[in-house]
């Protein structure tokens, strides 16, 4: 496959040289306005040849490399043809041959180079299609270049196309030339514009290094399809053809595609050495047959002087190689220098930072593969594409086996002493980075079960006090305030029973009035005292945060509650939640006090609205109404508005719950509570100021 690919190289390679040698002499009427050898074209077309047979010698079963060289002997053929044409044509006396067949394919062989870079599209950069249905795409391309350039072949000639021959070698009525290249080239152009398009959109999906390759040649065909279409340009076409062979070279040779560095290596230094010993014994030979012009000792000290020198003159030269190749390898440091750019390069916000890591460790050895795994065998990161043959190297911290770290050699051959010296001296940052990406792991998990287990620990609490102590401290106090009722109702009948009779049986003992001033005096104050330890309850359970509010935002948690409370009342409510705009980051009393005031409305809209409907708004304001500066106070407005018939709310009597507990929240932040109620349902208003500090 390789010997093909180079014998179509030169192919092209001597067509171009046939173009050259049949134009000698030729010359266009001034009025034609062009030349028979367009050499602008030819060099553009040329270019693709070594191109071509770098990619085909580096990957024979790639389908780049031949893409590429397919283009060049279609488009030299082409100029070698029309130009044999016109010779022809001009120069009846040399009786050319075939000079109807030249012309001919001197006016269709475009065609089919213009297919080539269209399939190119598709093959490049990874050298097959992305999905099975482009070989159909491959297939109208392919039939439809082929009915265009032989309607073109066949079209009979014009007559401002004399001077390009006598005219084709056969010729169909027009009428069926025209029909033929017009159904052609509309199936051509469809391919053209899906293979344009499928381009593009791979553009945009892919990553690099793919995207910066792709946009190299897509930068180029359009500059090439720009420029055919606008007559002022013309001169812009040559440059635009040479761009496309340019642009796949750099895909290739800069983003190290398809593995060719080994190619451009072995080829640089091998070479070279063979210029550089021509060259050396050719010097030694001439200086010693200028002295000795006669006898073997020129030859013989050349050969020695070469031998002498071959070996030292190689190693320094392929390190001369490498360094063009690889980069420079005489600097130790050089890649512990980038693997700390990189990683400190990293957004603090990104957690993983791994994949940076094996980025670097790729680009120091210049490695087309290069990947982190645990010793479990799961992937942590890699980058780049993985083939045979892989090298690893464990990373170990205090004797134990974190991970390893795969790469693949960007030479077939395996690594090279320097390289191997770099991966293994880069194993140690690598180890530590991938101990501390553990412990960061670790970490954030350690931290989410403390959070959790804060929140589990929060709700316990909360359900103890509601449950537990607060019910208890209320029922002492209702049994303090019957111990008090009690008291006061047997002095009163005491009383009752002295005014009613007379004489020493209706004498109250002495003292007795006033131990029982004394029990009533001192019930009071435990029942005062008990119902301030409810309140100091209540204010305690109604303090403690939300746990939803800990696992996500405000309006994130009231639709959450909406969706639980649609859920349970069997969806005869729907409850709508919506922000105005995206909130800021509120203050946690602020956000505490919305998020209970809205659950507070809701469950009496469920209570006693008897609604079916309820929206609520969360919004953020500047009011300068209710200030006496010239400052602007922001706040955070919390609507519900339900379309019930009833009151949305207990009455005040329900200390801390309806209205007075809502009212209550509202106040003590500094904001205004209001209900309302029409003939279209409830609306409860809280506006809370986002600076709680005031």
């Amino acid at each position: 496959m390789r010997s093909a690919g180079l014998m179509l190289a030169a192919v092209a390679a001597a067509l171009v040289a046939l173009t050259v040698h049949l134009g000698r002499g030729l010359a266009f009427p001034p009025a034609v306005g062009a030349q028979p050898v367009p050499y602008g074209e030819l060099v553009g077309v040329a270019m693709a040849v070594p191109a071509g047979a770098v990619v085909l010698f580096a990957r024979p079963r790639n389908p780049i490399g031949w893409l590429l060289l397919a283009f060049a002997v279609f488009g030299t053929a082409q100029d070698a043809a029309a130009v044999y044409a016109v010779r022809a044509e001009a120069r009846p006396e040399e009786r050319l041959p075939g000079a109807s067949l030249a012309y001919s394919l001197g006016v269709s062989l475009w065609v089919p180079a213009f297919a080539q870079l269209i399939l190119l599209l598709v093959f490049y950069p990874s050298g097959r299609p992305q999905a099975a249905w482009w070989c159909w795409v491959n297939r109208t391309t392919v039939g439809s270049t082929a009915l265009v350039t032989a309607a073109l072949a066949m079209t009979p000639q014009q007559p401002r196309d004399r001077v390009w021959g006598e005219g084709p070698v056969l010729e169909l009525p027009a009428s069926w030339a025209t029909a033929l290249s017009l159904g052609g080239a509309l199936l051509l152009a469809g391919a053209a514009v899906l293979v344009l398009g499928g381009a593009l959109v791979r553009t945009w999906r892919s990553r690099a290094p793919e995207r910066q390759q792709l946009l190299w040649l897509l930068i180029s065909v359009a500059l090439l399809l720009s420029v055919s279409f606008v007559p002022p340009w013309d001169w812009l076409f040559p440059i635009a053809l040479g761009l496309i062979p340019c642009a796949v070279a750099v895909g290739v040779l800069w983003y190290r595609l398809l593995g060719i560095e080994l190619i451009v290596r072995r080829t640089l230094l091998y070479g070279g050495l063979t210029a550089l010993v021509l060259c050396l014994y050719a010097g030694v030979t001439a200086v010693l047959s200028a002295a000795l012009p006669t006898g073997p000792v020129p030859a013989v000290a050349g050969a020695a002087v070469v031998a002498t020198l071959l070996a030292p003159a190689r190693d320094r030269f392929q390190r001369v190689v490498d360094r063009a190749v690889y980069g420079a390898r005489n600097d130790p440091l050089r890649p512990f220098h980038r693997l700390g750019t990189e990683v400190s390069a990293v957004s603090a916000a990104t957690v993983d930072v791994l994949p940076t890591v094996v980025a670097a460790v790729a680009a120091a050895v210049r490695a087309p593969y290069a990947a982190v795994v645990t010793a479990e065998g799961t992937l942590l990161a890699a980058t780049g594409t993985v083939r045979a043959p892989t090298v690893v190297r464990p990373l170990t911290i205090a004797r134990t086996h974190l991970a390893d770290l795969v790469v693949c050699p960007a030479d077939e051959d395996g690594l090279t002493a320097a390289d191997a010296q770099i991966v293994d001296a880069l194993t140690v940052p690598v180890s530590l980075i991938v101990h501390a990406q553990r412990l960061n792991v670790e970490l954030v998990a350690a931290r989410e079960r403390a959070v959790g287990a804060a929140l589990a620990e929060r709700d316990r609490i909360r359900h103890d006090l509601h449950d537990g102590l607060g019910p208890s401290l209320s029922g002492v106090a209702l049994g303090l305030e019957a111990v008090l009722e009690a008291v006061r109702t047997a002095r009163t009948a005491r009383m009752t029973r002295t005014t009613r009779t007379s004489g020493a049986d209706g004498d109250v003992p002495p003292g007795t009035a006033d131990v029982n001033r004394q029990v009533e005096e001192l019930v009071g104050r435990l029942r005062a005292e008990v119902g301030r330890a409810v309140e100091d309850v209540r204010r305690i359970i109604d303090a403690l945060r939300p746990s939803a509010l800990e696992r996500q935002d405000l309006v994130s948690a009231l639709q959450e509650r909406a969706a639980a409370i649609t859920d349970r009342t069997g969806r005869r409510l729907t409850i709508t939640v919506e922000a105005t705009a995206p909130l800021p980051q509120l203050p946690l009393p602020v956000e505490t006090a919305a998020y209970r005031i809205a659950d507070e409305a809701l469950t009496n809209v469920v209570r006693h609205a008897r609604a079916t409907r309820c929206v609520v708004s969360l919004s953020t304001s500047a009011d300068s109404s209710t200030s006496t500066s010239s400052s602007i106070d922001a706040a955070l407005t919390v609507e519900v508005r339900d379309n019930g018939r009833g009151p949305s709310s207990p009455s005040r009597g329900n200390d801390g719950v309806g209205l007075v507990s809502m009212r209550r929240r509202a106040e003590e932040l500094g904001g205004t509570f209001r209900i309302t109620a029409d003939v279209g349902g409830n609306v409860v208003t809280a506006r809370l100021p986002l600076d709680t500090s005031q």
